[in-house]
């Protein structure tokens, strides 16, 4: 609490220090590669972006100022190396989202391969034209005529929706609206519409999308058949407390949460293996919700 405390304080300060947003994103930059990678030369700063070498030079005094511990010039690798002292003061580090700037500045060794790498994932191509009318639709409180293409019943279907919002299930991505023939919110998956039309003024405006809104608690358990060394194995690498994960998910992504972990299939497709049985699933009605 003390060093979040700190870093707030640090950035309030500095911020007056930065001229605009652009340096900021640069200083970040410098940054983050300090602290994972350990290392940064002028090279890294133009080739992520694009600026010229005085520029970079510049930035990394301007880090320096801001910084003085974190950092010393290495005259015999001729660049900047991050000290025994290094502490970060622009931002928290998180590891998950920094690692996305280190790996793009790791690109200089193509024989090694990657040095970060996502999941692979299905490409879907995007009617650009489709999808700005949904954004607009959303963004402007409008209704769209649509035709839909539903796994259920195996054919198009025109209907009109008031889109709300958007949400991404690791694989697709969701417009959630509110479907006027059934006069409910649903999750409708954007690679499915053949055709965005017409729109209007919605009339459905003063509608409250609740499961939008409200948030659960899904509450998970290493399962009883493991053995108590594989139990604390699981434990920590779900860092769970007092043996459970609680993963708090909007009502309405609830699904796509239990899916993404295994424990609903996919319509028409075999069940999958819920982290190799590793993890059951406890009822999150017993844990009630958060407000």
């Amino acid at each position: 609490m003390v060093c979040i405390c700190l870093l707030v304080v640090l950035n309030m300060s500095m911020d007056s220090t930065i001229a605009g947003w652009s340096e900021r994103q640069r200083l970040l930059f410098i940054e983050r590669l300090l602290f994972w990678r350990g290392t940064i030369n002028r090279r890294d700063l133009c080739d992520h972006f694009g600026i010229s070498l005085p520029q970079a030079t510049k930035d990394l005094v301007a880090y320096t100022t801001l910084n003085a511990a974190a950092c010393q010039y290495d005259v015999r690798r001729k660049c900047y190396a991050a000290s025994a002292r290094m502490q970060a003061v622009l931002h928290e580090p998180n590891f998950s989202e920094d690692m996305e700037v280190v790996g793009a500045a790791m690109l200089d060794a193509p024989e090694a391969g990657e040095f970060v790498l996502g999941f692979s994932r299905p490409r879907r191509m995007a009617d650009l034209k489709l999808h700005r009318k949904l954004s607009l639709a959303a963004c402007h409180q409008e209704s769209v005529e649509v035709a839909y293409w539903s796994v259920r019943s195996g054919e198009s279907e025109k209907r009109w929706i008031s889109p709300r919002a958007f949400g991404f299930d690791g694989l697709r991505w969701h417009v959630r609206a509110l479907c006027h023939r059934d006069e409910v919110f649903k999750d409708f998956v954007i690679g499915r519409f053949e055709a965005v039309g017409k729109s209007k003024a919605c009339p459905y405006v003063k509608c409250v999308d609740v499961d939008w809104l409200e948030t659960e608690t899904l509450v998970f358990r290493p399962c009883d058949a493991l053995s108590p060394h594989q139990r604390t194995a699981l434990e920590m690498d779900y860092s769970m407390e007092a043996g459970e994960l609680k993963l708090a998910v909007r009502r309405a992504m609830r699904m796509y949460a239990l899916r993404r972990l295994g424990f609903v299939a996919e319509p028409l497709e075999p069940p999958m293996l819920n982290e190799l049985k590793q993890l059951k699933w406890l009822s999150d009605e017993a844990y009630g919700t958060i407000k």
